[in-house]
């Protein structure tokens, strides 16, 4: 009976024991977290992080003590006191930071309260004044908070104060000493409403609870002879958990936990003890979407463990970047995503309290740590003791059952040490021997006695070790060991403790490369081999004695990607999956093909290491980028980076293994990871998208759910981004604006989207991300209107009709004036030939020069008159017969009116201009102008028309500026007059140069073609309005000349001159020279 009870003791023991190191090994994995850090280098305005909050659309907030910040994950905005900018903050030390129901920021500072509304920027201030007692009791603004009511509480260091938003007004609360219902003290530190709806109030001097209904304040005291009171009177937070406990920290108490039913405070103070607070100071309280309880203090961030009612506490490590960023933690905050920002004295501190990612690494400061970051070979054995090969460190072991890690280097003068500290990957045979390559030699390791025996090369010995410098083992289904080194494959029989060479095999096979860097025995008992340079996949039959090797044909899509091998696995499917130098490839042994998975198919990097599958036959990927889980269902790739909480994301070579639990272990330069996949493959969060900005022509413009634009405000672009902070350089974007894009467009890494000439209508913008994990956003969308502009309506087309009978009353009046005037000076010329043959010779050429001149002006003039004749009568016709056209018709009619009007009108501006030049009564218009910015201008708006017509136009200026005097309307009407002329005179395919030369007191422009040409001897005539040949105007097209004309005029009326060079077929360039001052 005796022994019994012996027994069920050492048995009840051994369970305790067992359940204590479970649990140690639960705390040490759960508590094994990684911080990344934002800092002053990052565009922080501040290192000095007093609070954090992250608004509705999105974006993080962070007040310091010089500026309030906005981060989008990529850039910092700040906002700062400006003495010279009534909409700016009222001080740069911001206290508090919330977001109310309405969407309006509220930012409380040292020197007053700011609301700010984050679609326009707008701030309005909050300050006190002495002579209204329904302003703000103090500047000096320490917390802020709305209630479920919508009021906002304000605390200050003189009393407490509501805010009442429809009224504009703030009501005030004081402390009473003849009030025992009153504040306890006018200095608030602290606000938080419960979920009963009672407003907690922490002062210098005791907490306050505030019932809104019956206002009445409830106190809660120090009493030194109450162990019951509350630790401290000066209270620095207040905050309610999921239980409905009231947390509240003091300054230099500790922290308390007030049970509201029993009326109990309970004490949580700072002690040596482990797992207790580090510091009575506490600072901030919080508890996560995960239900955790964080306490941050001057001394650490503390995680509370409610069901052992104790503390874990997260410390800074000067040696350890991973580690808190600062040990003075003043806020914390969880946004959307799980992601919580704790920020201190020296920036911020970004934890995912989330993250299933193992980390196991060197610490310098505790000798039971792995003492080489470099990981290289990874084995786990039954015992759950981890075999860990390092790169310089030799071999270490972490029994993940009690916490122990061994180290075991070489030894020069111990022969049954390790060969060599550069362990490239380990094995366990079995009989339960490890077996170890290293950089010099292959060792077995016995575990019970804790001794290695050595193998090496010897050249007088045919059976010893191919070379020394060895790279993989591995024992296949009949024992056999498998060794591949730098120079060769060799096997080893563990009976006769000999090795069995295999290169000549090899050779025979035409394989030239015997670095084997990868072992792999299939299901059908083919061993397969990876070479690490470039001898690519090898295929060993064994029974048959045959090789065949598999390399990368660039004329062949389906060869393997790259003939550098790292890894080789199979999935259940019987593929096999093998990691190289560029990119995954999944091989289909019947058919012989390979499938690449590369960068361009999302995997985060190219350069593979290990490929492990899991238990659902996904395979997951190290490399140089990260680790990456290929979903072979859902046909995409999920990325896995330092900020998920990797060792590195740079792995190593042969650093990989999976347990037989399924527990996946990756080694790289910063220690090893371990997971369960299962932990991981799952949808994560991915936010929506925001739409940052809204600009026009580059003016930025409010928006909130719907963008109305008139009608000239065609060209707009949208800036927007994804509330990704865990990885925020992986976000991916696609819009599409439906009615102009057929299809969604993918932008990538690029935020922001771009449209010009947009027509009148209603639009809608739709917007989504992919964030890292692979996982598309919902879409975001907004409605955009841009309005019909006022020419468009039926009053405008009316308007154009009576706009076109006065136009074509005033040609036809102008015509038969002009007629009249050219008959009169017909007669004048007829009484002069009498005077001299010559002269009359002249007259009569001059005539014809004349009435080809008309006849072009006639053709110019009546072309036009008759469209608009055309579209008159089909409007008369239609209104007699009460047709109705449709809108498109009507609006391409209007067009064609529009069109041949402005034709007109531009002939009879030219004809009046070129007689006012000829009268004396033309005037310029001088301004001083920067006439190479001017000549740009206007050849880019005719940019378009000249490549409508199949020709290029080049515009190539010698100098970037040049001021000079001139009329720019005038000179705009000769640049464009020459290039519509050049248009008509080069054929499609040619070219047009716009050229600018500075010749210091005067300018040349010049407007080039490689069109027709013009002989010589029409050079001088072509600018006479009367002046031009028959062929010139027949055969070359120049049309009524009346442009060239006006051109020379207003040339000469700046005091400058236009010349051309031209010959036939040789193409024509026209010259204008123009001094810089008038």
């Amino acid at each position: 009976m005796i022994k019994k009870i012996k027994k069920l003791n050492v048995f009840i023991i051994a369970v305790i024991f067992s359940l204590f190191f479970n649990e140690f090994l639960v705390q040490a994995i759960e508590n094994n977290f990684k911080f990344r850090r934002i800092t002053i280098k990052d565009g922080l305005s501040q290192s000095s992080v007093e609070c954090i909050f992250q608004d509705s659309k999105g974006y993080m907030w962070f007040g310091t003590t010089d500026g309030l910040n906005r981060f989008d994950g990529h850039e910092f905005k700040v906002y700062k006191y400006n003495l010279n900018d009534d909409n700016s903050l009222t001080s740069n030390y911001i206290n508090s930071i919330i977001e109310d129901n309405e969407g309006f920021l509220w930012v409380g500072t040292t020197k007053g309260l700011n609301r700010l509304d984050t679609y326009t920027n707008e701030i309005t201030r909050y300050v006190n004044d002495p002579n209204n007692i329904k302003s703000l009791s103090s500047y000096n603004v320490w917390d802020v908070m709305e209630d479920s009511k919508g009021y906002i509480w304000i605390a200050t260091d003189k009393g407490l104060n509501k805010y009442d938003k429809k009224t504009n007004t703030f009501i005030r609360y004081f402390f009473d000493k003849n009030d025992n219902n009153s504040l306890s003290h006018d200095f608030i530190t602290s606000l938080y409403e419960d979920s009963d709806g009672l407003i907690w109030v922490g002062t210098k001097n005791g907490l306050n609870s505030f019932n809104t209904e019956k206002n009445l304040f409830t106190r809660y005291t120090h009493d030194s002879l109450n162990t019951n009171s509350i630790s401290d009177n000066y209270i620095t937070e207040v905050y309610e958990d999921r239980n409905k406990d009231i947390w509240i920290g003091t300054l230099i108490g500790g922290l308390n936990k007030y049970n509201k039913k029993t009326n109990e405070f309970t004490h949580y103070k700072s002690s040596n003890k482990k797992n207790q607070l580090q510091s009575n100071s506490i600072q901030t309280i919080f508890q996560d979407s995960r239900g955790i309880l964080w306490i941050g203090t001057e001394n650490g961030l503390s995680k509370y463990n409610r069901d052992a009612d104790d503390f874990f506490t997260y410390k800074n490590k000067y040696y350890d970047s991973d580690s808190l960023i600062d040990n003075n933690v003043l806020n914390i905050h969880e946004d959307k995503a799980g992601m919580l920002w704790i920020g201190t004295y020296s920036g911020i501190s970004m934890l995912n309290p989330a993250s299933k990612f193992n980390h196991y690494k060197k610490n310098e400061t505790e000798k039971d740590s792995l003492n080489d970051n470099m990981i290289n070979g990874i084995y786990v054995d039954d015992k759950d003791v981890i075999w860990i090969g390092t790169n310089s460190g030799g071999l270490n072991s972490i029994n993940r059952k009690n916490g122990e890690v061994k180290q075991y280097t070489n030894d020069p003068n111990n022969d049954e040490s390790i060969s060599h500290n550069r362990i490239w990957s380990i094995t366990e045979d079995r009989d339960g021997d490890l077996w170890i390559a290293t950089s010099y030699g292959l060792n077995k390791f016995d575990k019970t006695t804790e001794k290695f025996t050595r193998y090496f090369n010897n050249n007088n010995n045919k059976n010893s070790l191919i070379n020394n410098e060895v790279r993989y083992i591995y024992e296949d289904s009949e024992g056999i060991i498998w060794i591949g080194t730098r120079h060769g494959l060799d096997s080893f029989d563990k009976e006769k403790e000999e090795f069995t060479n295999y290169n000549w095999l090899l050779s025979s096979n035409g394989v030239k490369d015997y670095y084997i860097s990868a072992i792999y025995e299939d299901f059908n008992g083919i061993l397969w081999l990876g070479c690490g340079v470039e001898g690519g996949l090898i295929k060993f039959n064994r029974k048959t004695n045959k090789i065949k090797n598999y390399k990368y044909d660039k004329e062949n899509s389906n060869s393997i990607s790259n003939n550098s091998i790292e890894s080789i696995t199979e999935d259940k499917n019987g593929n096999l999956w093998i990691g190289t130098h560029y990119g995954v490839n999944k091989f289909n042994k019947e058919k012989e093909e390979f499938i690449r998975y590369t960068e361009e198919d999302g995997l985060c990097n190219n350069y593979v290491y290990g490929v492990l599958i899991d238990k659902f036959g996904n395979p997951w990927v190290s490399t140089n980028g990260g680790l990456a889980q290929i979903d072979v269902y859902d046909n995409r790739i999920i990325n896995f980076n330092i900020n998920d909480g990797l060792q590195s994301n740079e792995f190593n070579g042969y650093s990989y293994f999976q347990s037989k639990s399924g527990e996946m272990f990756f080694g790289g330069v910063n220690g090893l990871n371990s997971f369960y996949p299962e932990d991981l493959s799952k949808e994560y969060y991915s936010s929506k998208v925001v739409i940052e900005s809204f600009s026009i022509n580059g003016k930025p413009m409010d928006i909130r759910n719907e963008i109305k634009l008139n009608h000239n405000q065609e060209n707009f672009s949208l800036e927007f981004f994804l509330p990704n902070y865990e990885n925020p350089t992986k976000t991916k974007y696609a819009y599409i604006l439906e009615g102009v894009d057929k299809k969604w467009v993918y932008s990538n890494y690029r935020n922001y989207a771009s449209y010009t000439n947009i027509k009148h209508g209603k639009y809608t913008f739709k917007v989504k991300a992919r964030n890292s994990n692979g996982i598309w956003s919902e879409v975001t969308e907004i409605p955009i209107t841009v309005l019909r502009p006022p020419w468009k309506t039926w009053w405008a087309y009316l308007l154009y009709t009576l706009l076109i009978l006065i136009v074509i009353y005033i040609v036809w009046n102008y015509v038969t004036i002009l007629e009249s005037l050219v008959r009169q000076r017909t007669i004048q010329l007829n009484n002069k030939l009498e005077e001299n043959d010559k002269l009359y010779k002249k007259l009569i050429k001059n005539e014809q020069f004349k009435n080809k001149y008309f006849i072009n002006l006639s053709h110019e003039l009546r072309s036009p008159l008759n469209v608009i004749l055309s579209a008159v009568q089909l409007f008369e016709k239609m209104c007699k017969e009460d047709v109705v056209l449709e809108k498109d018709i009507l609006s391409k009619y209007v067009g064609i009116i529009k069109r041949n009007s402005n034709s007109l009108l531009n002939t009879i501006n030219e004809l009046i201009d070129t007689s006012k030049i000829e009268s004396g009564s033309y005037r310029l218009n001088i301004n001083k102008e920067n006439i190479i910015y001017l000549v740009e201008d206007i050849a880019l708006s005719m940019k378009q028309f000249v490549e409508s017509n199949g020709i290029e136009l080049i515009i190539d200026p010698e100098v970037e500026e040049k001021i000079i005097e001139c009329d720019a309307r005038d000179i705009e009407r000769c640049i464009i007059n020459l290039i519509s002329n050049a248009v008509k005179f080069t054929e499609e395919g040619g070219t047009i140069w716009i050229n600018i030369y500075d010749k210091e007191d005067f300018i040349e422009i010049s407007v080039k073609d490689n069109g027709s040409g013009i002989a010589k001897e029409y050079h001088e005539i072509i600018f006479d309005r009367f002046g031009q040949a028959n062929d010139v105007i027949s055969k070359q097209k120049v049309g009524s000349g009346i442009g060239l004309t006006l051109v020379k005029s207003l040339v000469e009326l700046h005091g400058g001159n236009i010349k051309v060079i031209s010959e036939i077929n040789e193409g024509s360039n026209f010259i204008i020279t123009l001094p810089v001052k008038q």
